[in-house]
């Protein structure tokens, strides 16, 4: 092991100057393919901005020779005619972006297919030249991810189990949301019965202080037509000045009476006295 330690070393100080020498052309070899991109960027934007104006050159073209073409000489272009021509084109418009579309996705298929094919074919050179070492290295490799598959199985199992905890749960809950839900109806079908009543109750006690108001209102109008019906102290007094009256207009009475005989008493005696006299006279 002692004589190969210089082997190595020069061996590793080799692979170490074709690394760097690799790194350095790795970055010449970038920096000149990001600069091909950009020019290949430059040149298909001019391409693509010349392809527009050209287009639109066309559409454009199209346009007047469906308004104003041979076939319509001496015809007055209406606004439908315009909007449809203007629709024909959109539609035309979209469906060229969809060709464009579907021919860049052929093209980037094309390019997948190349790049598998060539991976295909390396694999396939690849696999002319392995060696046994080769082959055993793949078998560990395989046993491992065959032991890794059985750990995603086992996990898969116990996420299936899991799922179907879940699942169980969700049902009960979507049962109990559905008993709820029912509770909660009939509680709304109660809860209207009540405000209908409630709505009616409150009609009736409105009507009921409307008439009470009415009735109040008219009492108040039977006091003031009454006068003294509720009020004992002058009706008591109303009566006495009702008797005392009645008493005078008797009094009265019998002083129209006195003084009526004694008026007739008296022109009796003036009657007298005038008979004397003329007797006397006489």
């Amino acid at each position: 092991m002692d004589k190969h330690v210089p082997d190595q070393e020069q061996r590793y100080l080799k692979y170490l100057s074709t690394l760097e020498a690799t790194r350095k052309q790795y970055l010449l070899d970038a920096a000149s393919h990001q600069q091909q991109i950009e020019q290949l960027r430059s040149q298909c934007q001019e391409v693509v901005s010349r392809v527009d104006k050209e287009w639109a050159s066309f559409q454009e073209h199209k346009r007047a020779i469906a308004l104003y073409g041979p076939n319509r000489v001496g015809k007055q272009v209406s606004p439908a005619l315009i909007q449809e021509v203007e629709q024909l084109q959109a539609k035309e418009d979209r469906k060229q972006k969809e060709v464009i579309q579907v021919r860049l996705e052929n093209i980037k298929l094309k390019n997948k297919i190349n790049q598998f094919e060539s991976i295909l074919r390396s694999k396939e050179e690849l696999s002319e030249g392995l060696h046994l070492i080769d082959f055993e290295q793949l078998k560990i490799e395989n046993q491992t991810y065959n032991e890794k598959i059985e750990e995603r199985n086992e996990e898969l199992l116990k996420l299936r189990k899991k799922i179907t905890n879940t699942v169980q749960v969700l049902t009960h809950v979507k049962e109990k949301l559905q008993f709820i839900q029912a509770e909660n109806q009939e509680q709304r079908d109660r809860l209207m019965q009540v405000d209908a009543l409630v709505a009616q109750k409150r009609d009736i006690l409105t009507k009921t202080k409307q008439a009470r108001d009415s009735l109040r209102i008219d009492n108040l109008k039977l006091k003031q037509q009454c006068g003294l019906l509720g009020n004992k102290t002058l009706l008591r007094d109303f009566e006495d000045k009702v008797d005392a009256t009645e008493e005078l207009q008797k009094k009265l009475e019998n002083l129209k009476r006195r003084h009526a005989e004694l008026t007739l008493a008296s022109k009796g005696m003036v009657k007298k006295i005038e008979v004397a006299k003329s007797s006397i006279l006489d």
